[in-house]
């Protein structure tokens, strides 16, 4: 199974693309944020082995819709965006999986590089009113840990495991020529 989309590169729609996190506190709620900005892009290839897909979120625009929160996250005990200012996902392997997709990669938080799968799935293609744009939808998800991110700050109070949620559109790139 390939994707369902011609070959060329994509590029993240960041309007209707959201890059997200959880974790539980004291384990009796869950705690949700974004990072605000982000940009990625897919590169569909021939085959799913030509296929990769590229995130890069600023990590100081984490967003959890609390300021006092978001501070200290920002800082050495999570996060250190002074020091690492970005955390980046760069696939290397995409495969079936299910009806959908595993897509493994090489995810940087903390200078710490570790793989992780997100299990991928595709959404659909829908024209865009507005500009008469293809866009490609997906869903991925992953679980981390944090302590592994050199992030254990806080353990078990927050949870070590992270769950990632990326819900993104790709934009079909504008014909040449």
């Amino acid at each position: 199974m390939n994707l369902p989309i011609p070959a060329g590169t994509y590029g993240v729609d960041p309007m209707h693309t959201q890059l997200g996190f959880s974790v539980t506190h004291l384990g009796i709620s869950i705690i949700r944020g974004t990072f605000d900005r982000f940009s990625g892009s897919l590169n569909v290839g021939e085959s799913l082995a030509d296929t990769s897909l590229a995130i890069e979120a600023e990590m100081a625009s984490i967003n959890s819709g609390n300021t006092m929160r978001d501070e200290h996250v920002h800082g050495a005990d999570f996060l250190d965006v002074a020091n690492h200012p970005q955390m980046t996902f760069q696939s290397t392997a995409i495969v079936e999986s299910g009806s959908g997709y595993a897509l493994t990669g090489n995810l940087t938080i903390k200078g710490v590089t570790q793989a992780v799968t997100f299990e991928t799935t595709y959404n659909g293609s829908e024209v865009f009113p507005m500009d008469q744009s293809t866009h490609y939808g997906f869903s991925a998800g992953a679980t981390i840990s944090r302590s592994a991110f050199d992030m254990g700050y806080g353990v078990p109070m927050v949870s070590d495991e992270v769950e990632l949620k990326l819900e993104a559109q790709f934009i079909d790139p504008a014909p040449t020529g």
